[in-house]
């Protein structure tokens, strides 16, 4: 199959790049290492603290960003890891609360203490379980765009950009709803490969 990948725009050739190549160029990783001095507090008074880091940092264009085939994925595994931290102090207090309804205090009522415990049990819990929620729906998210990462790639792999136009197009259409030779911004690029990947305002 015979594929015209001039800009459906201007009609030329040698502003044109695939957006894969794009993106391979414009993104790039660098590592730094800085040393760092301070004062710390030690069982014999402060101590002096010198040290060295490494530090990662990635780096993107703003056209590499714009032309991206998926958004982040954020990990849910420390957010998770806090949620069941902020928890214990609940389920030491429930553990409590089982023992002194076999052997309650003399004097109390089983109805006043177990209404007084679900109350406080609840008020101390609701940090913990919002930390869980909101760390269940990145584990959603993330879900959602690994599943539909494999058909928005598809769209996105066939994509090109003419630096001379400014406009990304496809020189055929990789799934129905993609126009074929039709130049797109890449903002509008973008939407329509997140769109096609299910994950469009996720």
């Amino acid at each position: 199959m015979d594929v015209d990948i001039t800009c459906p725009h201007c009609h030329q050739l040698d502003g044109v790049q695939s957006v894969p190549a794009i993106c391979a160029d414009g993104s790039s990783t660098s590592h730094d290492t800085g040393s760092y001095t301070g004062v710390s507090i030690a069982s014999t008074g402060l101590v002096p603290v010198i040290g060295t880091s490494t530090i990662e940092r990635s780096h993107s264009t703003v056209l590499a960003r714009s032309l991206a085939s998926a958004p982040a994925q954020e990990p849910a595994g420390r957010l998770t890891g806090l949620g069941l931290l902020l928890l214990v102090l609940p389920t030491i207090v429930v553990a409590i609360v089982i023992i002194a309804m076999f052997f309650p205090p003399p004097g109390t009522d089983r109805t006043s203490l177990v209404l007084g415990a679900t109350v406080f049990v609840g008020m101390i819990s609701l940090p913990g379980l919002l930390v869980l929620h909101s760390a269940f729906q990145r584990g959603r998210r993330n879900a959602r765009i690994a599943r539909g990462r494999p058909r928005a790639m598809a769209v996105w792999g066939a994509g090109w950009y003419c630096h001379r136009c400014y406009l990304a197009f496809w020189p055929y259409s990789p799934i129905p709803e993609i126009p074929a030779r039709r130049g797109v911004t890449p903002e509008q690029f973008r939407w329509l490969v997140w769109k096609a990947g299910g994950y469009l305002n996720r």
